[in-house]
């Protein structure tokens, strides 16, 4: 038995890139990453070389070892030992070093501005690529329904880049890796429909957050002695359950008046806005019209600025 061996293990490719300790110590050696290898005290023995393909690794006067898979920690301990048994040197005091990373690369593809495959960094996360490509096409991409998609796995990560861009939600915000693909999809049924007796009905673009408020005011606001505000319903079809909807009353004056924020109801994409013209609007036709305006959502048919209910 040697004595207890002294090994240092320097990463200082890892401060220019952004290495935190947890990414350093994980991270597991690759072929083609460029190592520097080096005893304290015996210059004769630094060895600059790449891993080999095949993952293995070989250091002056020894016999080539795997490298492929293991951290710096743990291949410095085996090069440590092998100094220790195979040159006979005692206590040697080894040191490895990145001094370059293979190239990673991963893609963003879907609705982004710039969609390709881009080289990534040791700790890049989801937002680093997004940025590469450009950011999402505004009014256009799904934000809520993006998936990650491992090296070699079909399983597709779901991902709501929205709460992690919008709403600092850090625990969806995952670290990409070689060969792994972001997709943002194209949303749906980004609108929303303005309807009754506003001044301007038609369908509008869904820009998130969307409030009741901005849905009016979208709208060009309310028909002079005909609007009934103080009964705006938002219609909202149940998910999964096509006809299906759920009713939201929403007294708007007193929002207006008194500013009551619980009036004003934070929309979802899809979302219908109706404000009648008398108190006691009709139920059933307004379900009747809801359908219409589900159906033409769904067959592609909504069309922007078009009143579809009579004034």
């Amino acid at each position: 038995m040697f004595r207890k061996i002294i090994v240092i293990g320097v990463l200082l490719a890892a401060a220019a890139f952004g290495f935190g300790k947890s990414s350093r110590d994980a991270y597991r050696l690759r072929p083609e990453d460029l190592l520097r290898v080096q005893v304290y005290g015996k210059p004769e023995l630094q060895t600059d070389a790449p891993i080999a393909v095949d993952g293995s690794f070989t250091a002056a006067f020894l016999d080539p070892i795997q490298a492929e898979g293991k951290t710096v920690k743990e291949l410095i301990a085996e090069l440590a030992k092998l100094y220790a048994e195979k040159v006979r040197l005692r206590d040697p005091l080894v040191s490895v070093v990145i001094v370059r990373f293979r190239e990673m690369k991963a893609t963003v593809g879907g609705f982004v501005q710039r969609p390709s495959t881009y080289v990534i960094r040791p700790g890049d996360t989801i937002l680093s690529l997004l940025n590469q490509g450009g950011g999402a096409v505004p009014d256009r991409a799904d934000l809520r329904k993006a998936t990650l998609k491992r090296r070699g796995s079909r399983e597709l990560i779901p991902i709501d880049l929205y709460s992690v861009l919008y709403r600092n939600d850090t625990s969806q915000a995952y670290e990409v890796f070689d060969g792994d693909e972001l997709n943002i999809p194209e949303g749906q049924n980004l609108s929303i429909k303005v309807q009754g007796k506003v001044a301007s009905p038609g369908v509008y673009p869904y820009k998130e957050p969307m409030t009741l408020a901005d849905a009016i005011s979208t709208a060009r606001g309310e028909v002079v002695g005909r609007s009934r505000l103080s009964q705006t319903l938002i219609i909202r079809e149940r998910t999964g359950q096509p006809g299906q909807y759920t009713y939201i009353r929403a007294n708007y004056v007193n929002y207006i008046r008194s500013g009551d924020v619980t009036q004003n109801i934070v929309l979802q994409a899809g979302d219908l806005v109706w404000v009648p013209e008398t108190n006691t609007p009709d139920f059933q036709q307004i379900n009747a019209i809801a359908n219409v305006a589900f159906i033409l959502d769904r067959f592609g048919g909504a069309l922007f600025g078009i009143n579809i209910f009579s004034r």
